[in-house]
Order: structure tokens, then sequence, then C-alpha cells
């Protein structure tokens, strides 16, 4: 469930939700860098033995594991949420419908969309903000057509109906 603020301080507001931890030790709860603003909704965190005990934040911001943990972290969360929309029940095609069984397809049934009504907006936001993503978050895009009577329907599978 989103929070009622996510979006009124998304530019001013530095906070994060990851907690940053070095070999089980407590560093640091305040790491902007680590996640994008577009997911900032993702509460975790991180324990690496790569990064250095004793140093000071600065130095460990400038840290070059640093940038690896920050680019494996966005990865595996996009990679997370782009499952998540193909276990979708609602997403899948007709004949992937008929293989699953009734009781796995209502337990599946509108998560992303779920998470689309709540997040979706922070997965628009990431597609204006982050370059080096973009196709991974345009899959995770989702729109209304008048087609789909009120369904939500995602760009590739718009596309192909044209």
């Amino acid at each position: 469930k989103a929070p009622q603020d996510l979006y009124e301080s998304y530019y001013n507001s530095n906070k994060s939700n990851l907690k940053l931890y070095v070999r089980r030790v407590f560093i640091s709860d305040e790491f902007d860098e680590l996640l994008p603003k577009y997911l900032s909704f993702l509460i975790g965190l991180v324990d690496s033995d790569t990064l250095p005990l004793n140093v000071s934040r600065e130095m460990l911001q400038q840290h070059s594991s640093l940038r690896t943990i920050k680019k494996k972290l966005i990865r595996k969360a996009l990679d997370m949420i782009r499952k998540l929309a193909e276990e979708d029940p609602d997403e899948s095609t007709d004949k992937e419908k008929k293989e699953e069984s009734s009781s796995e397809v209502d337990e599946k049934r509108g998560q992303y969309t779920k998470f689309w009504n709540e997040f979706g907006k922070s997965i628009k936001l990431g597609i204006i903000e982050d370059a080096t993503n973009r196709n991974r978050l345009a899959k995770l895009l989702r729109f209304e057509t008048t087609k789909s009577e009120g369904k939500l329907v995602s760009l590739d599978q718009y596309i192909s109906r044209m």
C-alpha cells in the first residue's frame, strides 16, 4: 500500500526506505543514492561485505561497490515488478489462462493491477527520469483503452492489436 504522502514531497525529500549495513553493522538509513526517487516506495536493507567498515559517509558514497550495488538493486527491483506483471492472469493470453489451475489464478488475479493503481505514477516518473532503464520500465506500463472496457492493457498488447 502506498503511503499517502508518496508524491507530495517527491522532489524535495531525501528520505530513503533502505538501510545500509556492512558486515551486519548498521551504517546508515539516509542513503538516497542507492535507489532512484521513482523507486522510493521500496523498503528493505542492503548488507554488503565489499564496502569498507570504518570510513566516512562521504568516502562510502564514492566507493565503486556502491555503484554496482545501485545498478543491481534497480535491475532486481524492476525484474521483480516485471515478474509480478507476467504472473498476473489478467495480463496473460487465453492459452496461458487455460493451463493454470483456478486456485492459482484466483490467488494471483489483479495483483499487478493493484500494484499499478498504487505505484503506476512512479513507473511513469521513472520513464521520464531514468534513460538507462526506460525500455524495462516501458514494459511495465499499463493503459486503459476503449477496446479493453476498463481493463489495463500493456503497451505490447496495445501495439499487437493495431
